[in-house]
């Protein structure tokens, strides 16, 4: 009987310490303190939406301390070879207010902006909720490329409504190698 209460115990804590890993990570995602420096080495400012960021050729530069920390161990590495250029149509996208659960996708659209071949190598969501997917076959210069982001809502909302912020870095052989598209949604969960 002692063993059934310890481990029910173990198990309780647990349960817990993960679910505040994830609020602390949704946290972190949802309001950006720390920036990035751009490569010219300046700061970014504030956008006229209120979010943290930089306008470097059409480009937001996104940062969380969170995503810094996991930045240094978990980028992969750009594909080897030579480099071009890509630019999104857009790096943020906001689904507006969508009902716990819900499972939502976009579709962000790119252009090869530079004169080699483009391949991406790697897209990876700032969480298990938001799963990336994106044309593996190189995409040539002055053509376009999609890559689509489902995110999945469920246990991200509350009651009064919860703003969820998640990012997912793409690596490619362009330069800088990575660059950060945004998703947002505010959450609302059902009463009861």
């Amino acid at each position: 009987m002692m063993y059934l209460k310890i481990s029910i115990f173990f198990l309780g804590f647990l349960f817990l310490a993960s679910c505040q890993s994830e609020e602390s990570s949704s946290a972190a995602e949802a309001a950006p303190e720390t920036m990035d420096q751009t490569a010219d080495g300046q700061n970014p400012n504030m956008n006229s939406d209120g979010s943290a960021g930089n306008q470097t050729e059409g480009r937001t530069s996104l940062s969380t301390s969170a995503d810094q920390a996991n930045a240094t161990t978990t980028t992969p590495q750009a594909p080897d070879g030579p480099t071009t250029t890509m630019q999104f149509d857009s790096e943020l996208h906001d689904f507006g207010t969508i009902a716990d659960g819900d499972k939502v996708t976009h579709t962000f659209v790119f252009t090869n902006t530079g004169d080699k071949p483009l391949v991406v190598s790697n897209a990876k969501g700032s969480c298990g909720c938001t799963v990336p997917n994106w044309d593996k076959d190189p995409v040539m210069p002055g053509e376009t490329g999609e890559l689509t982001i489902q995110y999945d809502s469920k246990n991200k909302g509350s009651v009064d409504g919860k703003v969820d912020t998640k990012f997912v870095t793409v690596t490619a052989n362009t330069v800088p190698s990575t660059q950060r598209l945004t998703i947002r949604a505010n959450v609302v969960k059902e009463a009861g």
